[in-house]
């Protein structure tokens, strides 16, 4: 009857183990161990984030969190006995860059964009740890990954609780430690409630002490805030932690089912053709129209400026994007006969040239349209942003030809990443609002107006160049700049909390108290 129990148990547990290895649930001691380590890790930066994002603004909170966490990665990389290659040491350091810009610059924009770099960052990170490879992925692989990181991102903390650790075990091994503390918490509190209440009611200055220690001030909305940074900071920290140290153990990345039909060369032809065809006939009833500039205006159609050179702008732009991604759609599902590949591969290369080549010029007429417009109406963030994506274009359609035309296509996906990481960087050091605070300040050298609402809304990083630029302006220029600037958000920007520090904010702040009354303008005192 022993041996017959014990061999019911023995096959009851070879069943147990073959279902959790089916479902990839069977947890090594030491992987256990870890998911323990970081779960209390990312409560107690749950913890730290509600103190250092307490504050109204971003600044200075942002890096030091990162920094704490990079450092526990790297501390738990370490524990772990895993070693870091360079490629990931370097995706680290960049990811760093893109937080220290959020501690930098205060424009909106350059927040947004610092936080999509850092986004292109995780995504590389991801893919460099399931591929092993960043300079041959191809566009589809990205944008798998970039699902698999975005689902892996939501699932990591629900995953970490209920997959990584199996509470069980954690409760055989130790439960009597567990309890232990549980029993001495309890104890604990009551004796410090009891001896507290005695000691306070004994001495008043000691009570106003501790009143005053304990006084948060809580209602329903600071809780929810609280509650809500907490989630945020520690699913963040689950996120990053738990795939930086168990990502090779627990995430499988299975390729999505993708089409299996192709495109044959008649297909690509008649495509290709007919769009080098439409593209042609525009271009060519157009010509005028795209480059004709004061010309066109003063012609008996009575087309304005604004109306010339915002009339189809955007359409050109967006025509300009999608003609990017049907060559790279058009080059993935191409797959031309065997007998006459090289001839059809050619083909498609000389139909792609030109369609880039027309394309390029209609980006010229669009880039010639908003050049226009700035001249006549200033410069405003859309128009320099809109500008500088179409100049990523060009650098795109360029890096197309290299590597997707001269059948390289698993370059492309890298080098475009690559290329926004580096612009957006590049932003960042040129500081665009300071370029657009200059170019409209510069229009009243030639006589033009200039929009003082609109210039003194910028952000804090264009304040130095307006405030060197004041002494200069006409009189009812100067005195309503000299106003508004006075009522700049980043004044009422408190210096005394230092989690919200922010360098263009700070100087900005400093220059706008630094200059007292007795400097205003005459007629503005």
């Amino acid at each position: 009857m022993d041996k017959k129990l014990e061999s019911i148990n023995q096959v009851t547990y070879q069943l147990n183990i073959e279902e959790k290895v089916d479902n990839a649930e069977l947890i090594d001691p030491k992987t256990e161990k870890l998911a323990l380590i970081i779960l209390g890790v990312c409560l107690l930066l749950g913890g730290l984030g509600v103190f250092l994002f307490d504050g109204k603004t971003w600044g200075l909170n942002i890096p030091l969190f990162s920094f704490l966490l990079i450092s526990t990665f790297l501390l738990l990389q370490q524990l772990s006995e895993q070693s870091l290659s360079t490629a990931e040491y370097l995706l680290i350091a960049t990811a760093f860059l893109f937080v220290l810009m959020l501690a930098w610059r205060d424009s909106l924009v350059l927040n947004g964009l610092s936080l999509l770099g850092l986004l292109l960052t995780m995504i590389l990170a991801y893919t460099l740890s399931t591929r092993g490879n960043l300079q041959e992925t191809y566009v589809s692989e990205t944008l798998q990954d970039f699902y698999f990181l975005t689902r892996y991102s939501i699932k990591s903390y629900s995953d970490l609780v209920h997959k990584d650790i199996e509470w069980t075990d954690v409760k055989r091994r130790w439960g009597q430690f567990g309890d232990a503390i549980l029993r001495g918490l309890i104890i604990t509190a009551i004796l410090l409630f009891v001896f507290g209440y005695l000691l306070t009611a004994s001495d008043a200055r000691f009570e106003a002490i501790i009143s005053q220690l304990f006084n948060w001030n809580l209602d329903a909305d600071k809780i929810m805030k609280y509650l809500i940074i907490f989630s945020l900071s520690s699913w963040i920290s689950v996120a990053v932690l738990r795939g930086g140290i168990l990502l090779k153990n627990l995430v499988i990345n299975k390729e999505p089912t993708l089409p299996d039909w192709k495109l044959g060369t008649i297909e690509i032809v008649m495509i290709l053709t007919a769009l080098n065809l439409l593209f042609l006939s525009f271009i060519v009833v157009q010509f005028t129209y795209f480059f004709g500039g004061d010309a066109l205006v003063q012609s008996p159609i009575k087309l304005t400026y604004a109306n010339y050179a915002r009339d189809g702008f955007f359409q050109l732009v967006t025509v300009v994007i999608l003609v990017l991604t049907l060559l790279l759609l058009t080059n993935w599902l191409y797959e031309p006969k065997p007998s006459a590949k090289k001839f059809g591969k050619m083909l498609y290369a000389i139909l792609a040239t030109s369609i880039i080549i027309m394309t390029m010029i209609i980006e010229a007429s669009a880039a010639h349209r908003m050049y226009i417009y700035t001249r006549v109406s200033g410069l405003t963030e859309l128009r320099f942003y809109t500008s500088i994506f179409m100049l990523w274009l060009v650098i795109l359609f360029i890096w197309f030809s290299l590597t997707v035309l001269r059948g390289q296509r698993q370059r492309f996906s890298f080098g475009a990443i690559l290329t926004g990481m580096i612009l957006i960087v590049f932003l960042h050091i040129i500081n665009p609002d300071a370029l657009i605070a200059e170019f409209n300040l510069a229009r009243l050298q030639n006589g033009q107006s200039l929009d003082v609402d609109y210039v003194s809304r910028l952000s804090a990083d264009a304040i130095p160049n307006l405030l060197t630029a004041l002494p200069e302006l006409p009189e009812k220029q100067q005195c309503n700049l000299w106003q508004k600037l006075q009522v700049h958000p980043v004044k009422q920007i408190s210096e005394e909390d230092w989690r919200g520090f922010n360098l263009d904010r700070y100087l900005a702040r400093d220059l706008l108290l630094s200059v007292s009354s007795s400097s205003a303008p005459q007629n503005c005192k």
